[in-house]
């Protein structure tokens, strides 16, 4: 099927409008909770939340390489199966995933004085999770790399719906952050399920070159841990430097922030099978990489303009007057993610292409945060200024090497 076709377009846009249904219904769970529970224990689900996104860098490590050499089977003549790569990456999921579950929940008893935790119970929940999750995310990348994004826009649908209903209902059951996390639980296990009749389940005998994955895999694994490191550690940081109710506070103000980041998503999504698919076809990706960079940063700009003109409209209405008192913050966290979401674009263009400078910018610029984080966290203001700081210098790196890239020597 040619990639410019009707089916596939038609198919794409379904993908897009999907998730911008995904993504508002995701966030109208965190605004209810951060209602119903207060700035407190809405500190305790933002934890919860951040902790997945931070772990997710595994998830998407499984889901990129699985959408990386799918993709390039789908572009064999004639195109090979991938049930082989998913049998071999599904036994690398149920193993990392019962390890990082292990080592989650440790970690967690260990650190429940940090984080300042009323019960590790949710948390304890949370890591039963795990398999399943690297499970589904598996099947994710082999939907992705077949371009079958209506199939794919459906496990997002599942997983939001699932986690929507169990959500309120626990919570107004008055199971509150345990519900949370259970309800979390469950829609991922039935998000696996779904995602699974979804892909291959015939037997083949083609063979896949296990060590070309697994170095793919790593690569992708580093940049992934690099990108949560950016994306979340602020989040982290501020649990562990200030109040429970602060760090509400916080929590809210990044979760509107963030609308930049999970709006345009779905752009790096499209664009990441179909460079490779184009690359392996001989034809020109720029086209794509512009159009995808350019949509990103339309997406950006509105959003944070919206920001900027009706901060306290948008922090009234979203979370309540409680939160009023961050919604001077909200343009300035908005112009960092869009700094952040716009380098993305860069790093998975290129690392679709197997480009990996881009890839170790990025980590070195989220061990930076980290520290400076760690350094300079007086208040909010300072906060988000050193992320937009680090950012802009991080996307000027990025245009650079650009145009830059064929006289560096990788």
């Amino acid at each position: 099927m040619h990639i410019k076709s009707k089916a596939l377009i038609t198919d794409a846009s379904f993908l897009f409008a999907s998730t911008l249904i995904v993504n508002a219904g995701n966030y109208a769970i965190n605004l209810l909770l951060g209602r119903w529970l207060g700035p407190a224990d809405f500190s305790e689900v933002s934890l919860i939340v951040t902790l997945l996104l931070i772990i997710s860098f595994f998830a998407l490590a499984f889901q990129l390489t699985a959408a990386k050499f799918t993709a390039t089977f789908e572009a064999l003549s004639p195109p090979k199966s991938s049930y082989p790569l998913l049998i071999f990456l599904n036994h690398k999921a149920i193993r990392g995933g019962f390890a990082l579950a292990i080592g989650f929940v440790v970690l967690v008893f260990l650190s429940k004085n940090y984080f300042r935790l009323n019960s590790i119970a949710p948390y304890i929940i949370f890591g039963i999770s795990m398999p399943f999750y690297l499970l589904m995310s598996v099947n994710r990348g082999i939907l992705q790399g077949k371009l079958s994004y209506k199939n794919l826009a459906m496990t997002y649908q599942s997983e939001m719906w699932v986690r929507l209903v169990f959500t309120l209902l626990l919570v107004y059951l008055g199971f509150r952050v345990n519900g949370v996390a259970f309800a979390l639980l469950l829609s991922l296990i039935a998000t696996w399920y779904i995602s699974k009749k979804f892909t291959a389940s015939k037997t083949d005998s083609e063979t896949i070159d296990k060590k070309t994955i697994m170095s793919f895999f790593k690569v992708v694994l580093v940049y992934e841990c690099s990108q949560i490191l950016i994306n979340n550690s602020d989040i982290v940081l501020i649990k562990h430097f200030f109040e429970p109710t602060d760090a509400g506070l916080y929590a809210a103000l990044a979760l509107v922030g963030r609308i930049v980041y999970f709006g345009t998503w779905t752009i790096v999504t499209l664009l990441f099978p179909m460079v490779i698919k184009l690359e392996k076809e001989g034809k020109n990706t720029l086209p794509l990489f512009f159009g995808g960079l350019g949509t990103v940063m339309t997406i950006a700009a509105v959003i944070t303009g919206i920001c900027y003109l009706f901060p306290d409209l948008v922090m009234n209405t979203l979370f309540g007057a409680q939160y009023l008192s961050v919604a001077p913050l909200l343009w300035k966290y908005a112009v960092a993610t869009s700094l952040f979401a716009g380098s993305n674009v860069f790093v998975y263009y290129h690392m679709s292409l197997d480009r990996h400078l881009p890839i170790y910018l990025s980590i070195g610029f989220g061990i930076l945060q980290i520290l400076f984080l760690y350094i300079y966290h007086a208040n909010f203001e300072q906060v988000i200024y050193v992320q937009i700081i680090l950012m802009g210098i991080l996307l000027i790196l990025m245009v650079l090497y650009q145009l830059f890239y064929k006289k560096i020597k990788i």
